[in-house]
């Protein structure tokens, strides 16, 4: 096949979506090494994971974020910074981040193109067969980031740890944000189970480790303390070596202290962090521990200044005063019916949600992204959006507390969907006791496993009424077609009403791509 556009690499990617994905056990880790594919790749690659320093973010729940706000204090203070992350919101481009920007079309093909097919070709002639198409990307990111000589990079991991991708990397830094019950079919039934994998980014490398972690439960404590004593590694806990106060929370975002207890000590005082939301202070501190641990290994402002100065305490404050993640207790503000995108399923040729001008007005003010019409005819007073990408019970209840906090007299209605691996009834429980209406809907975007990964909308529905739930249900399979009910149904009750977006990263991305900008 002679690949020739963008759009044709996609497609060709996405063809190996589900093909090669197994199930890691004891009989599996005695024939193989889970990771002698990835290995192989990347060497056929030059081994680009060897050319860049690193920091590894795992965890259950805000690992994402956490990895975006590492990344964008190191770009802040003046490192060339390299960023994936695992999936993307919108567009595939976003995996390969250097100081918050997403590669080109033209150079994520000329990448793909010149590099990395003839890697996969001449993989597919070996025995152990071509790579996975989370495989692949993460090669992309590392080979991109190599080759475009980063001061550091900031990998979030896919999934569970000792046997993702993305551990192949050895960190100065790895991060592990906290554990909790998710994609139990492949990492196991229990929260030990899961800690076990995830913690196996802890390990020895040519440098003693250092780990930043906010794991919280006393059996993950322990096993997190054990691997770290095992493989030689320096342990941060939170609450143990650093924590927080949080002094104010507001639609603006979040006003907090940090407090690190161990080695010289250190205070911050009043920052300031835009994102919305207590779990968001969690991982910001996450994050600025990971930071300090960093001038402790010697990072200085800027990478090119001399090693005798730090990453300046302004550079942290003003990283958090201007992040912006896009798809988490993301909140937008509808002047009239928003135009909406003939194409419900958000392709590659879209957008990226970094790049788009909404991201652009939504940096200047958190509530001002303001979306337009062509379908006129419905309220021009401001209505509100707001997309959380909440997929799992914790994230669930972290995200609804928040909503219920800055939105307490506001009726809600709530627009979702679910990936069908995930505990959706445990989700609805808590949804429940919020929503004021329920519309449900399916995806239609591919995952890195599955080319249709959506629950039936119509299980869902049974799985609200089996819980007795007496809100007004609709159910409407086509994404498109249930945000304009959702928008319609919003603009009904004057200013009073929102609409909650939330069940999927992959939901919310799809609706944010329904979405045109003005």
């Amino acid at each position: 096949m002679n690949i020739t556009s963008y759009e044709e690499a996609i497609n060709y990617l996405e063809g190996f979506i589900g093909k090669v994905v197994f199930k890691i056990n004891k009989e599996f880790l005695k024939k193989r090494d889970p990771l002698q594919r990835m290995r192989i790749l990347l060497s056929l690659l030059g081994n680009p994971q060897e050319k860049f320093r690193s920091v590894l973010v795992g965890g259950t729940s805000g690992k994402g974020s956490t990895a975006y706000l590492i990344s964008h204090i190191l770009t802040v203070a003046g490192y060339k910074t390299g960023f994936t992350v695992s999936p993307h919101l919108q567009k595939v481009n976003e995996r390969l981040q250097i100081n918050n920007k997403s590669i080109s079309n033209e150079n994520f093909l000329i990448l793909f193109k010149s590099i990395i097919l003839p890697s996969i070709r001449q993989m597919s002639k070996m025995e152990v067969g071509p790579p996975s198409y989370f495989e692949i990307l993460v090669a992309m990111g590392f080979k991109h980031f190599a080759d475009q000589k980063v001061d550091i990079a900031v990998a979030e991991v896919g999934m569970g740890g000792e046997f993702d991708a993305t551990n192949t990397l050895n960190p100065l830094i790895a991060v592990l944000t906290n554990v909790g019950l998710d994609h139990t079919n492949i990492l196991g039934k229990t929260v030990s189970k899961i800690a076990r994998t995830k913690a196996g980014i802890i390990k020895t490398g040519a440098t003693p480790l250092v780990v930043v972690s906010g794991v919280r439960q006393p059996t993950v404590i322990k096993i997190v303390e054990d691997r770290c004593r095992k493989v030689g590694a320096k342990l941060n806990l939170l609450w143990r070596n650093f924590g927080y106060k949080i002094k104010k929370i507001n639609h603006e975002g979040s006003v907090f202290d940090l407090t690190v207890s161990s080695g010289r000590g250190l205070q911050l005082n009043d920052l300031s962090l835009s994102f919305l939301g207590d779990y968001q202070v969690e991982n910001a501190s996450l994050a600025i521990k990971t930071i300090l641990e960093l001038r402790e290994l010697g990072f200085s402002h800027n990478a090119r200044a001399s090693r005798d100065k730090k990453i300046s305490d302004s550079a942290i404050r003003k990283a958090l005063k201007t992040s912006f993640f896009p798809g988490r207790f993301e909140v937008i503000h509808v002047a009239q019916q928003p135009r909406v995108s003939d194409d419900a399923r958000q392709t590659d040729s879209n957008p990226s949600p970094n790049s788009a001008s909404l991201s652009k007005s939504r940096l200047q003010s958190r509530t001002q992204p303001t979306f337009s019409s062509s379908e006129s005819g419905l309220s021009r007073s401001n209505h509100t959006l707001i997309l959380d990408s909440a997929h799992n019970p914790t994230k669930m209840r972290a995200f609804l507390a928040t909503l219920k906090k800055l939105y307490p007299k506001e009726k809600k209605v709530f627009l979702v969907g679910f990936k069908f691996d995930k505990d959706i009834q445990k989700m609805l429980k808590q949804i429940i006791k919020v929503a004021d209406e329920i519309i449900i809907t399916e995806f239609n975007r591919a995952t890195d496993m599955n080319l249709h990964a959506s629950a039936d909308a119509e299980s869902i529905k049974y799985q609200v009424l089996s819980i007795k739930y007496s809100g007004k249900i609709i159910v409407e399979k086509d994404s498109k077609k249930a945000l304009k009910i959702g928008i319609k149904t919003i603009q009904q009750f004057n200013n009073e009403t929102i609409l909650v977006v939330t069940g999927s990263l992959y939901l919310v991305g799809e609706i944010r791509g329904l979405l045109t900008k003005f």
